[in-house]
């Protein structure tokens, strides 16, 4: 099967989605599918050849005033066998194939595509308001294009999208990768160690978790914090704050989540956590809000689940976490099980069926 995966620019840095999108192309390959990823020129491209952001795009291609960083992928490894195809917008310079996936909400554009470009799905990764300036009429009707078939990754996202359409939607749940994130450091002997993200995204809280940690350090004074994240380090940040920017899989695993006894999650949005099932596969355990796209994976048993708003609910979540090694043992043992089962091979399963209509 030929399946071409539509995405935002390319900027060469870690983005969640992203992954995701490469992930599913290398094991589609692997199986024998032909995969193209294409990158769009521009978030909200014209289909005309003529249009001026066209026009534009062609001088700075003659004056080589395109950044590098927009021609490669240097964060992640892509099998040689998928096409890439970088600063796309004009309909004929889309590969033809069975299947074409936009991956966010300004790629639904493909609507306009003919069928040799490939049937159209729509990848919904998460509540994307962002790109309309929080418009939210302008987001939901992307979830009422005609002929689109609407995947999403949470019971949540379903549930959206379906009190909007008629169309349906088919659920696939997301994945970690197992090669990467397994427990290396034992459960046992870690010391008070908290992990956190570090993201502009304003519905990813770290404001918010950076305050709730403040108040954690008054009642546990040997507290550490590993923060980490694309973003460059907040100011002003406490000594006991150690930041780790753009950390790769092995940081991760072995010295932020591998060091940790607990990863703290106080997002208020959320498509799919990745960085929750990573953390629990490494064997800490999650404290997060209890909201979708972390409920898929994360409950009582095997998390700690707080109401959003709850500030200090979540400070006494991890005060009482980092005090009794037996129960945070427990939970992060019950997490690091529980997320086994959430392998791409699965997924890729339930993919295959949804492209053939099944």
């Amino acid at each position: 099967m030929r399946i071409t995966y539509v995405l935002p620019p390319n900027s060469d840095t870690p983005i969640g989605g992203y992954k995701i999108v490469y992930q599913y192309a290398n094991e589609l390959v692997n199986r024998g599918h032909s995969v193209n990823i294409v990158f769009l020129k521009n978030v909200f491209p014209s289909i005309k050849w003529y249009s001026i952001q066209y026009i534009k795009n062609v001088i700075n291609k003659i004056l080589r005033r395109t950044p590098k960083y927009e021609q490669q992928i240097n964060w992640f490894s892509i099998d040689r066998r998928i096409s890439l195809y970088f600063d796309v917008e004009r309909i004929k310079d889309f590969p033809d194939a069975d299947a074409i996936i936009a991956t966010a909400a300004p790629t639904t554009y493909i609507k306009n595509f003919p069928l040799n470009k490939g049937e159209h799905f729509y990848f919904i990764q998460n509540y994307e308001t962002w790109w309309f300036s929080g418009d939210e009429k302008k987001l939901l009707n992307t979830f009422q294009i005609p002929n689109m078939t609407n995947i999403v990754i949470s019971h949540e996202l379903a549930e959206k999208v379906n009190n909007v359409t008629t169309n349906g939607t088919k659920y696939l749940p997301n994945f970690y990768d197992p090669n990467e994130f397994y427990l290396q450091q034992p459960l046992n002997n870690r010391k008070n160690i908290v992990a956190l993200l570090n993201h502009t995204q304003l519905t990813k809280r770290t404001k918010l978790g950076i305050e709730i940690l403040k108040e954690v350090k008054k009642e546990v004074p040997d507290l550490k914090v590993e923060l980490f994240g694309v973003p460059d380090e907040p100011q002003n940040l406490p000594k006991y704050f150690h930041f780790t920017k753009m950390a790769t899989p092995s940081q991760l695993r072995n010295n932020i989540f591998g060091r940790a006894k607990i990863y703290l999650l106080p997002s208020v949005l959320e498509g799919w956590v990745l960085t929750g099932m990573e953390a629990m596969a490494s064997g800490a355990a999650v404290v997060a809000s209890e909201i979708g796209g972390i409920v898929d994976y994360a409950n009582i048993s095997n998390s700690i689940l707080i109401k959003p708003d709850h500030k200090r609910e979540f400070i006494s979540a991890i005060v009482a976490l980092l005090q009794s090694d037996q129960r945070q043992q427990k939970i992060a043992q019950k997490g690091q099980k529980d997320v086994q089962k959430y392998r791409i091979e699965n997924s890729v399963d339930i993919l295959e069926d949804i492209l053939k209509g099944k």
